[in-house]
């Protein structure tokens, strides 16, 4: 039997805002913030620091069992890893080459299911991705696909790494990843067919956070969570 906590999963690409919005609608809805692309940027980071091939799926699998994900973040051999170096763009770059193997994705998809089942039972999360509505949790009780232009996106993500002289360079690289995302084989970057979408180019957190929570209540009341 199910337990009752709600399951939100938000996903979107690069720079979209997902982990600010899932944060704040986790702290208003008063449940767990989980972040399943953490896991893919750990891999990533850990590959860069340890000089992995990042084509090579089976090195990169057995880094990924080195990894763990709760809802303070994510840890690798038991060590939280900080925003800071989980967020620089070369680690952005390499979360995607990481994610596009099986093998990698086979070690962390139970990881992330795990999580969020840990944390239904204590009432809920949201729970943040690329892939969380149509392949990690695809049961989830909402999905919302968040969605702004590259432009914007780029800027957010200088101003959230203190970057604000290398927004072109961002952008290229969101850009790239997108098209990484979208093209993979294995689950590509996309809106699950029952997923709100929102753009939210031109929003402001609190108004995107807003409209997320109204949508989580409305799902509780409708008896999803």
């Amino acid at each position: 039997m199910r337990e009752t906590g709600i399951i939100i999963a938000i996903d979107g690409p690069a720079g979209s805002g997902k982990s600010s919005v899932a944060r704040l609608v986790a702290e208003r809805l008063g449940i767990v913030n989980l972040n399943t692309g953490a896991a893919y940027r750990a891999v990533g980071l850990l590959a860069l620091r340890e000089g992995v091939d990042l084509g090579d799926g089976e090195a990169l699998g057995l880094l990924a069992g080195r990894v763990r994900l709760e809802p303070g973040g994510v840890l690798v051999d038991g060590r939280r890893l900080e925003e800071g170096e989980l967020r620089a763009p070369e680690v952005s770059a390499a979360a995607s080459r990481v994610s596009a193997h099986p093998e990698v994705r086979r070690v962390l998809l139970p990881v992330q299911r795990e999580a969020a089942e840990r944390a239904r039972r204590i009432g809920g999360a949201v729970v943040e991705g690329r892939d969380i509505g149509t392949v990690v949790l695809p049961g989830a009780d909402l999905k919302v696909f968040l969605s702004a232009s590259p432009e914007e996106r780029a800027r957010r993500r200088a101003l959230q790494t203190g970057r604000e002289d290398e927004v072109e360079r961002i952008r290229e690289a969101i850009l790239e990843r997108d098209r990484q995302d979208s093209e993979r084989a294995v689950s590509p970057l996309r809106p699950a067919p029952d997923a709100t979408v929102i753009d939210t180019t031109g929003m402001g957190l609190d108004e995107v956070v807003e409209r997320v929570v109204h949508l989580a209540r409305g799902a509780r009341r409708d008896g999803r969570g």
